[in-house]
């Protein structure tokens, strides 16, 4: 206590050479250590430091020894009640505002950084602190504006902590690391560039405001900027904004005079008499080198470059005589697409001539210093347009072969032969629409994109995958036969309701002895469901010795109720089958990622999607991969509100590259920055190359929906207006419980096997007179016997909507005697109110339920109070009537009442004197 006391009443000169002594003495120590050395008191020299920092940070009064005392506490072993008393008064934002002052230090401001990187360290909840004093942008202001280099490391280490562990506001520092790349200091763009790769590894999704920025920073002169900014580049290619950024990539390599900005170097004298158009160059030259590494890194980008007319840009760059750099970076991207693609180096021939193209084979590298004014010329020049050319031969071929099939067709017709006969027989008549045919836009023709998309998909589902119980049996039951028979049971009842409902019975189910399933309960909803799974297990068991099939083929043909989808599923999945499984989910992936707009219910359409996704399933993991496709349409690819930033599969997706493009194109119009040549130059790889594609749209597109274009859907009829006459029928038991009549439907048709009220379907035109009547009948049909008709009362309307179905149940209900044994029909059975909740009845009879329900609840409610009023009514009519009878019983003891005359009103009442 002597040494607080000192500190108390020390003078500024007394406190700093405690300060020294305390560093000296005490760096190292661990919290315990420090604990010892102040008898348990050390907290509160740390407060007494804390309180004085903030008092004179202002000033600079011993600011570099009060950081660093500040920093044994917290860099002191088990430190965290030190943080915590630290932080309690005010410390981050002391330390926050001590980097926010211009006259502090930079050593100064690297302690405090480095203070506030213990403070992140320690735990999620202190990075959101500092985020929440504005940390993220008082540290990028400092990284920004410091001129240490020690200052500007311990700033950028800070953000990418900062970043590390807390979602909340990873976002928050993405976007402050974007805002940074527009910094003049060479140091802190290479620092941010590297600590923004960490980051966007992170954040995972990019936002569209980095590529401008990014793209500037190719203009730099310093080649350790120029390389961050590559390998950032390349990184963002998994990303949403990488068909941003390949397109302006390219278009760099024709640079603008328009666009350039003086560049800070160029304020230099010694460089006045360089053109303003150098950082231009500089950039131009980064831009080809940046397309060589990409092109060289991925087939896939090198086509999609090639569309985007990569080839006419680079040969312009080659003829760049004013910067050697641009020329040399532009003709070695040149050849790798030369070497690569012989449609490229026919095209690149023709446009250089023999002599030059000669040279350019032979000695890529150093071409630009042997070329004259001439050859740059014609560089610069050329008209190279190779992705037209490809439309333009695919058109041709199509063309020709139309008009070659119709001319051959009309000949034939002319000959009437009888070969032309017996073709005729044996081929099926030619639509003209299906003669076009699909474009290899609408399919996976390229091997290097199928695998892509492959590896793309599956990475995706082994980290997002929803663990299931029949996923978990697939992986781990080595029987073939309880395997095929565990993912059967899924993929049926996955048919019939939702994921989150089916995981409770398929576990029931799956508990149950599958040798009794036939003696489950009638009203079961899982032997409703699974009804004609029970029926082909008893073929199995009789027909093929309990052994399950084991192709989709043979699943398709023998056993009753497996589709197409099911055995493929069933197949893949619990068998290793290369097949393809087409549900609703898998449709909706397949029509968006290749554009195909036309009604994805029909012939045509169906077949096509099941040959997609017969080419596209994985051979290694043919059960993962079409379990992924459902996945992603069912968590990822939704009918509405699609996450297309979270889509592992974006960049094969036509539908989102559509998108992307309009995007940009309207933020470019916005920004006034869309030349009126780019507005027409739209790349033929993003639309349908087909005339009268039976694929496409058929009709325009509608920006509003977006990738929800596809698939479309043709236009649903008006549901058929129904009204269902439904009585609900109930009698006491001899345990005293309610019960509730249900029938059971028929075999086949809407809602087959499920089980309902006695109900009757109303014609048109039948009163509300007869309905008494006519549910009457029906239950003497079902009973033997029935209630009065006036026993039936009408309990109200409940309506229920099928997809096809407007349906109106007018519901009555009656009471039946304890026992009814006479039933008629077979398929009857009374439930309990318990048992009628988890019987296999439709919604619109629960529906019906729930109206009953309330209905004889406000029933007995109303009896009770009419009951209860007249029991309070009762008993005062019981006392009149006794008094009454007391009163007679007085009369008549005195002769009768006595009538009394008008005179005595008038009476005085005060007795007359004598």
């Amino acid at each position: 206590m002597t040494f607080l006391r000192e500190w108390d009443q020390g003078s500024e000169r007394v406190r700093r050479r405690m300060l020294q002594s305390f560093l000296s003495e005490n760096s190292g120590k661990t919290s315990p250590e420090l604990e010892l050395e102040f008898a348990q008191a050390a907290s509160l020299f740390l407060s007494r430091i804390t309180a004085w920092i903030r008092l004179t940070y202002m000033f600079g009064t011993c600011l570099d020894l009060q950081l660093k005392a500040l920093g044994v506490f917290l860099s002191a072993a088990n430190n965290h009640r030190y943080v915590m008393e630290f932080l309690e008064v005010g410390g981050v934002l002391t330390l926050l505002e001590i980097l926010d002052q211009k006259q502090t230090k930079e050593q100064d401001k690297a302690q405090a950084l480095y203070l506030l990187n213990i403070i992140s360290n320690a735990g999620r909840k202190y990075k959101e602190l500092i985020c929440d004093s504005y940390g993220v942008r008082v540290v990028a202001e400092c990284l920004a504006q410091s001129d240490s280099e020690e200052t500007q490391r311990s700033a950028s280490t800070l953000l990418e902590s900062l970043a590390l562990g807390n979602p909340s506001y990873q976002q928050h520092v993405y976007r402050g690391l974007i805002a940074l790349l527009a910094c003049s200091s060479p140091k802190a763009q290479q620092l941010v560039l590297q600590t923004l790769r960490t980051v966007q590894a992170i954040v995972k999704t990019a936002h569209p405001a980095v590529v401008e920025p990014l793209l500037n920073l190719l203009r730099s002169f310093h080649l350790e900027v120029q390389y961050e900014a590559i390998e950032l580049i390349a990184e963002l290619q998994q990303t949403e904004v990488r068909t941003a950024l390949l397109r302006a990539l390219v278009t760099l390599l024709k640079p603008s005079q328009e666009g350039g900005c003086k560049h800070r170097k160029l304020q230099d004298p010694k460089m006045m008499k360089m053109t303003d158009s150098l950082p231009l160059f500089v950039q131009q030259a980064a831009a080809a080198k940046a397309l060589r590494m990409l092109a060289q890194g991925s087939q896939e980008t090198s086509a999609e470059l090639i569309h985007l007319g990569v080839v006419h840009h680079l040969l312009y760059a080659m003829g760049n005589q004013e910067h050697a750099d641009a020329q040399r970076q532009a003709s070695l991207a040149l050849e790798h697409f030369v070497r690569s693609y012989p449609v490229v180096e026919e095209h690149v021939h023709t446009a250089m001539g023999p002599a030059l193209f000669s040279s350019f084979i032979h000695n890529t590298e150093l071409l630009f210093m042997s070329m004259d004014e001439v050859q740059a010329d014609i560089l610069q020049s050329n008209r190279v347009n190779i992705s037209r050319v490809l439309a333009q031969v695919i058109r041709l071929f199509r063309i020709n072969t139309m008009s070659k099939f119709k001319s051959a067709k009309g000949k034939r017709a002319l000959e009437n032969t009888a070969q032309v006969k017996s073709s005729k027989r044996t081929k099926p008549k030619v639509k003209e629409e299906e003669l076009s045919g699909p474009s290899s836009y609408h399919f996976f023709d390229d091997p290097a994109e199928l695998k892509l998309f492959r590896s793309h998909l599956l990475s995706w589902y082994d980290q997002h995958k929803r663990e299931l119980p029949w996923r978990t049996l697939a992986l781990t039951e080595k029987d073939i036969n309880t395997r095929i028979y565990g993912v059967w049971v899924s993929e049926v009842m996955l048919q019939q309701t939702q994921v989150a409902t089916v995981v409770e019975y398929y576990n029931k189910w799956m508990k149950a002895d599958k040798k009794l399933y036939i003696h489950l309960p009638v009203c079961s909803k899982l032997l409703v469901c699974l009804r004609n799974t029970c029926k082909a297990l008893r073929s199995v068991v009789s027909e093929m010795g309990g052994e399950m099939p084991r192709s989709a083929e043979v699943l398709l043909k023998q056993l009753p109720g497996v589709g197409r989808y099911t055995a493929g599923a069933i197949s893949s999945i619990a068998l290793g089958q290369v097949t393809g499984a087409v549900d609703g989910n898998v449709i909706r992936v397949l029509c968006r990622s290749r554009a195909i707009g036309a009604d994805s219910t029909s012939p045509p359409v169906t077949e096509t999607l099941w040959k997609i996704a017969d080419t596209l399933v994985d051979p290694e993991r043919p059960g993962d991969f079409n379990q992924a496709l459902m996945e992603l349409g069912a968590t990822v690819c939704t009918p509405k509100s699609p996450l297309c930033a979270q889509c592992p599969i974006q960049f094969h997706c036509h539908a989102y590259k559509k998108v992307s493009l309009k995007q940009e194109s309207d933020t470019k119009r916005l920004l006034s920055k869309l030349d009126s040549k780019l507005n027409s130059a739209v790349p033929d790889i993003e639309n349908c190359l087909s005339d009268g594609c039976n694929l496409c749209l058929s009709e325009s597109w509608d920006g509003e929906l977006g990738v929800q274009n596809y698939p479309r859907k043709p236009m649903k009829k008006a549901p058929r207006v129904e009204r269902t006459l439904t009585c609900v029928l109930q009698r006491q038991s001899d345990q005293g419980d309610i019960q509730y009549l249900l029938t059971q439907r028929p075999s086949k048709g809407l809602l087959a096997g499920m089980w309902e009220l006695p109900s009757m379907l109303l014609e048109e035109g039948v009163s509300e007179k007869k309905h008494r009547c006519l549910i009457s009948a029906e239950v003497k049909r079902i009973l033997g016997i029935s209630p009065d008709e006036e026993s039936f009362q009408y309990a109200g309307e409940v309506v229920h909507i099928f997809s096809h179905i407007h349906q109106t149940y007018v519901v009555y209900s009656a009471s039946v005697p304890v026992h009814p044994e006479t039933e008629r029909e077979t398929k009857t059975c009374w439930v309990t109110d318990v048992a009628l909740q988890e019987a296999a009845v439709s919604t619109g009879v629960k529906k019906v339920c729930t109206i009953m329900k309330l209905y004889y609840e406000n029933t007995s409610k109303l009896k009770d109070t009419k009951s209860k009023k007249r029991k309070e009514s009762a008993e005062p009519a019981k006392d009149k009537r006794a008094k009454q009878s007391r009163k007679r019983q007085d009369n008549a003891s005195n002769q009768g009442p006595k009538q009394l005359s008008l005179s005595r009103f008038f009476t005085s009442s005060k007795p007359a004197s004598r």
